[in-house]
């Protein structure tokens, strides 16, 4: 019986390698680990090699357990060259590398130990700086929506009344009238120059602005006459007010106005109150969704005067009950 010889091939590595002569004396190299990392580390679990397999093919090393998941989950290829590898039979166990991890680490053991405890505090310090980031991002957070909130406590209507009894004027004067002849107060004319030549109150913010409101001069002589000095008004309100809420505050102002300067409580309502502002030589008429920052905008960007606004409304007959 004759047996056949076996011929082995070699690898396109081992036939393109250069060749390196045995080191046979007691010649000694000095390596450092981390030089050795990425030699000495697993491509899929990223951990050190543990009972070594090497590809027969392209001569990768990986650990056993992690070389063989990956095969029976059917990737039938080398990770790192996606080389095909058959099955197990395209591995070799490799205790030569193996003897020669634990020359380098004789102490493994204790090294993987010390690498989790260091990991361990790592990621605590981590989470605790990321914890004190959130926290921190959240109190800020709450702070300035609390400012915020803060700023839009009132509603428009109430900043009217407010800045409105800021110039003198109670805004619960006209609904509680005192006996005997009593007058709500009209803001003195030297405050008034002060408003109309634009000087207006220093402590205007950003989003405020100051409006003095004027009859039309359409409006009735007879209703002008009647109100007096009250025909003309200053307040300092939110940008963000819109002409619906001027008119609204303009209708109870005017009622309340008229109301005190007669001698019975009228059964008079203003009806029909409309607001204007003076730009190109004519009365532009502004409408309710409109707010104070979009009428700025438009007709009073370049000055910075006090914002005109000049009224027009009708005197009708109260509502029957």
């Amino acid at each position: 019986m004759e047996i056949e010889e076996k011929s082995w091939e070699l690898s396109l590595y081992e036939s393109l390698r250069t060749p390196q002569e045995a080191i046979t004396d007691s010649t000694e190299i000095a390596v450092s680990p981390k030089s050795l990392q990425s030699e000495l580390t697993c491509p899929i679990c990223l951990d050190m090699l543990t009972t070594t397999m090497t590809t027969k093919e392209c001569l990768h090393r990986f650990c056993a357990e992690c070389i063989i998941t990956a095969l029976r989950s059917g990737n039938k290829e080398c990770p790192t060259c996606r080389k095909k590898l058959v099955s197990k039979r395209s591995l070799r166990h490799d205790p030569n590398f193996d003897q020669l991890v634990a020359n380098i680490f004789p102490d493994r053991e204790e090294y993987e130990e010390e690498q989790q405890k260091a990991l361990a505090i790592a990621s605590k310090k981590h989470s605790q700086l990321l914890m004190s980031g959130i926290s921190s991002a959240a109190k800020a957070q709450a702070d300035h929506v609390k400012m915020i909130n803060k700023k839009k406590n009132l509603s428009d209507y109430d900043e009217l009344l407010a800045s409105h009894a800021a110039v003198g004027e109670s805004p619960d004067q006209g609904d509680s009238p005192q006996d005997g002849d009593t007058f709500p107060y009209r803001p003195k004319k030297k405050k008034r120059n002060l408003l109309e030549n634009g000087e207006g109150s220093t402590a205007l913010q950003s989003n405020e602005i100051e409006i003095i409101f004027k009859p039309h001069t359409s409006l009735s002589p007879e209703i002008v006459e009647r109100m007096g000095e009250g025909s003309t008004r200053f307040i300092k309100t939110s940008l963000e007010a819109s002409i619906d809420h001027l008119n609204k505050f303009l209708e109870m102002r005017l009622k309340m106005e008229i109301d005190n300067l007669g001698e019975e409580e009228s059964e008079e309502r203003i009806e029909s109150m409309k607001l204007y502002v003076f730009h190109s030589n004519e009365y532009v008429e502004l409408t309710g969704p409109e707010t104070l920052e979009m009428v700025k905008e438009d007709y009073w960007k370049k000055t910075t005067r006090p914002l005109e606004l000049h009224y027009l409304f009708n005197i009708g007959p109260a509502n029957e009950p």
